[in-house]
C-alpha cells in the first residue's frame, strides 16, 4: 500500500508519501511547496507536528526537489537549513546547474541556496546516481532505484532538458529570478467557462477543439524529475512533477511498450495545465483516479471571474474526462484545495462526461490524503503497525 498526502501547498507541490515495508513504515518526500526560506511552511510543519518525534519516525527514505520553480523547491531550504527533531533521509534527488553541464553560471537564487545548504549539511545528495544527475539516458532501459520496500522508475528529466534548462537558467541579478515565473502558463485562450454555461460532453468537446493541446515549452518545467512508484501489492502511482507530457510519454512508451500502462493513481503534471496533459499521455496510461495539487494558482479568483485560465485548466479536465467515455469507470478527480477553480467540478453535468466524482478536503481540513492499495485507491492513511 502507498499513502500519498497532498499538503495544501496553495499554488505549489508538497507530497508526503508513505508505504507499508513489512513490519517497517518508509517515508519520502516530493516537494516542499513555497514559503519563507528561514521557516518550514505551516503546512510542512503541521505535519511533522503530527509526526512522532523519534527517528525512526521521521527518518525518510527520499526527499526529491522535482525542479526549480519556487513552488516547489522553497519549502526544502528551510527543512535542510533548521529541520525539526530527528530528521534525517538516506537521500535528496535535486538536479543543480552543477549537473547541468560544464558552463560557470550564478544560478537561480532559490536553486543556489540549496546547494548551498546541501553542501553544508553534509546530507546525501543524488546518493543513488553516484552524485550525477538523476536523468534519463537517451536509450536502453529506464533507471530504476529501490528505497526500501518502494520500486522507482525514472520518467524524466532527459539530458536534452537539463541541456535546455543551462541553456536559460535564471540570473538571480534579476529581479524577476525569485518570482514562480510559470504559476499558469500562457493564458491568451481563456476556459470560456465564466459565463455559466454547462459543462455538457458537447461543450467539453467545444472546448478542446478551441483549444487543440499545445506543449509546455518552459525548460524549468521539462527539468523536472518524474517517476512511477510501484509497491510489491501491485499498487502503482505516476509522480508527474511539471514534467512535460512528451517526456513522459516516450518514457513511458519504453517502460510498457503499446500504450495503456497501468497506474492506479497519476499526480497531474503542473497542476493541471493544458500545456502538460497531452492527448498521447491518457493514451500511454490506463487510470482512472487523478490527484491535482492547486489552489487555482495566483490570482485564480480574479481570472476566474474573468474568464480567463486558471489551474486545473478546463481543457485538461475536459481531455481527461473524454478519454474516459461516459459509459466507462469514469475519473475520480481528487483536490487537495477547495477554490472557485477546483469546486467547478462540482457541477453535476460533469456526472454525464466521464466524471465518477470529484473529491475535496473534509469540511474543516485543508490537503487530502489517498491510500492506493493495488488497483483501488480511497481516502484515507496507512493503517497503525
Amino acid at each position: 500500500m502507498i499513502s500519498v498526502e497532498a499538503l495544501p501547498a496553495q499554488h505549489g507541490d508538497c507530497l508526503w508519501v508513505e508505504w507499508d515495508d513489512g513490519p517497517h513504515r518508509r517515508r519520502m518526500l516530493v516537494d516542499g511547496g513555497p514559503g519563507a526560506r528561514n521557516s518550514l511552511p505551516p503546512e510542512l510543519k503541521a505535519r511533522f507536528d503530527r509526526q512522532p518525534a523519534d527517528p525512526a519516525a521521521r527518518e525518510f527514505e527520499l526527499v526529491v526537489c522535482t525542479h526549480i520553480d519556487d513552488d516547489h523547491i522553497t519549502g526544502l531550504l528551510p527543512l535542510l537549513s533548521a529541520p525539526p527533531e530527528h530528521f534525517s533521509t538516506r537521500d535528496i534527488w535535486f538536479n543543480s546547474h552543477r549537473h547541468l553541464g560544464a558552463r560557470d553560471t550564478l544560478g537561480a537564487r532559490s536553486a543556489n541556496l540549496l546547494v548551498d545548504r546541501l553542501t553544508d549539511s553534509g546530507l546525501p545528495w543524488n546518493l543513488e546516481a553516484g552524485g550525477d544527475a538523476i536523468v534519463v539516458p537517451d536509450d536502453g532501459p529506464l533507471p530504476v532505484f529501490e528505497p526500501r520496500g518502494l520500486r522507482l522508475t525514472l520518467l524524466s528529466p532527459t539530458q536534452a532538458k537539463l541541456d535546455k534548462l543551462l541553456e536559460h537558467w535564471p540570473d538571480p541579478r534579476d529581479a524577476t529570478a525569485d518570482e514562480d515565473r510559470d504559476v499558469l502558463g500562457p493564458t491568451a485562450d481563456g476556459d470560456g467557462d465564466g459565463d455559466g454555461t454547462a459543462l455538457t460532453p458537447q461543450r467539453l468537446a467545444e472546448i478542446i477543439a478551441d483549444r487543440p493541446y499545445s506543449r509546455d515549452r518552459n525548460p524549468a518545467n521539462g527539468s523536472s524529475i518524474a517517476f512511477l512508484a510501484e509497491h510489491p501489492d501491485g499498487s502503482r502511482v505516476l509522480f508527474g512533477a511539471d514534467a512535460h507530457a512528451e517526456t513522459l510519454v516516450q518514457s513511458l512508451d519504453r517502460h510498457w511498450p503499446g500504450g495503456g500502462c497501468p497506474v492506479a493513481l497519476c499526480k497531474v503534471p503542473h497542476h493541471g495545465s493544458a500545456h502538460n496533459v497531452s492527448p498521447a499521455l491518457l493514451g500511454a496510461l490506463d487510470c482512472r483516479h487523478w490527484l491535482f495539487s492547486t489552489n487555482g494558482g495566483r490570482g485564480h479568483q480574479k481570472r476566474l471571474r474573468s474568464g480567463r485560465s486558471t489551474h486545473p485548466d478546463l481543457a485538461a479536465v475536459a481531455r481527461i474526462l473524454l478519454h474516459d467515455p461516459p459509459r466507462g469507470p469514469g475519473a475520480t478527480l481528487w483536490f487537495n484545495h477547495r477554490s472557485p477553480s477546483t469546486e467547478r467540478y462540482r457541477d453535476p453535468s460533469l456526472r454525464h462526461c466521464g466524471l465518477r466524482s470529484a473529491k475535496y478536503p473534509l469540511d474543516g481540513t485543508e490537503g487530502i490524503t489517498l491510500l492506493v492499495r493495488g488497483t483501488t485507491v480511497t481516502r484515507g492513511r496507512l493503517p497503525p503497525l
